[in-house]
């Protein structure tokens, strides 16, 4: 670790146990899609993440337990995932099925990675009729004309009075048409911040914290950004649930998290906003096990 360039955030836990359940919403879904009527969100941006669930629907870390954990959160939020979410040993009925507990659960959105593609552009186009959730990637792009016109570089979510802009990166996938991450990453957040005047910028990857061999990783990422604020993505060196802080190009804090990747805790970041500019931050992550 860089002594000058990076720290590491530690994390406070929530428990869910069933103990603690309190005033439950009846679906998740009227605490994410009305985010923007919140009146508890006012100057705070919540946001949710989950990272490789690989079609776990019901077993501990799955998706049904997400959904448990998140209607007992006094306050709704986006609910972003890093991808690796449809399982690659599974059928198409269990894939299926684990769209249909996101969309359940009110995920926003989500990336495409190789995992998710391992049946090629045209199966995993047959299955976003039924995705409520987008799927995001600025440096991919894809041949199946479904699939090219579904997967978007970026999206704006509108929450209460903020602007919150996201993107998707990943790493070279056999038979995928790929572009530098670091360079679509950082021109993609360029449009969202200057041309959308997003007031959030996340991206959501399935790179690396650091990668050994070189190859584009969230640190690089983050390093040599203008406007990215929060990156999503996932630590083969560390595997705990934290965040750590990077500086970027022009000397301001990039935060890059990760829950943990057996899904047993949950990311949630709240940012706080003072007249249009992040003020503070809070850090927890969310017990799935025993939801």
């Amino acid at each position: 670790m860089s002594d000058n360039r990076r720290s590491f955030l530690k994390n406070s836990t929530l428990a869910a146990a069933a103990t603690l359940l309190s005033r439950p919403i009846n679906t998740l879904a009227q605490v994410s899609k009305n985010v923007n009527t919140l009146q508890s969100s006012r100057h705070t941006v919540t946001i949710y993440h989950s990272m490789r669930l690989n079609g776990n629907v019901d077993d501990p870390g799955g998706i049904n337990q997400f959904n448990t954990v998140l209607n007992r959160q006094s306050s709704g939020g986006l609910i972003l995932d890093t991808g690796n979410f449809l399982g690659e040993e599974k059928d198409r009925a269990h894939h299926e099925s684990v769209i249909a507990a996101m969309n359940s659960a009110g995920y926003h959105a989500s990336i495409p990675t190789a995992q998710d593609l391992s049946n090629g552009e045209t199966y995993l186009a047959s299955l976003t009729a039924t995705m409520s959730f987008s799927l995001l990637s600025c440096n991919y792009s894809f041949t199946n004309e479904t699939l090219a016109s579904f997967v978007k570089p970026w999206q704006i979510i509108n929450f209460g009075r903020y602007k919150i802009g996201l993107t998707g990166i990943g790493p070279k996938i056999n038979g995928i048409n790929y572009q530098d991450p670091i360079k679509k990453a950082n021109e993609t957040a360029i449009y969202l911040k200057e041309h959308q005047n997003c007031d959030l910028v996340v991206c959501l990857s399935d790179l690396n914290y650091k990668d050994q061999a070189g190859n584009p990783d969230n640190f690089s990422i983050a390093e040599k950004s203008k406007y990215i604020d929060f990156i999503i993505g996932r630590n083969e060196q560390n595997q705990k649930a934290h965040t750590m802080v990077v500086k970027n190009s022009t000397g301001h804090d990039v935060l890059i998290g990760h829950s943990s990747p057996d899904n047993l805790m949950m990311g949630k970041m709240s940012f706080e906003f003072r007249e249009k500019q992040k003020h503070t931050l809070k850090i927890k992550n969310l017990r799935t096990l025993n939801a």
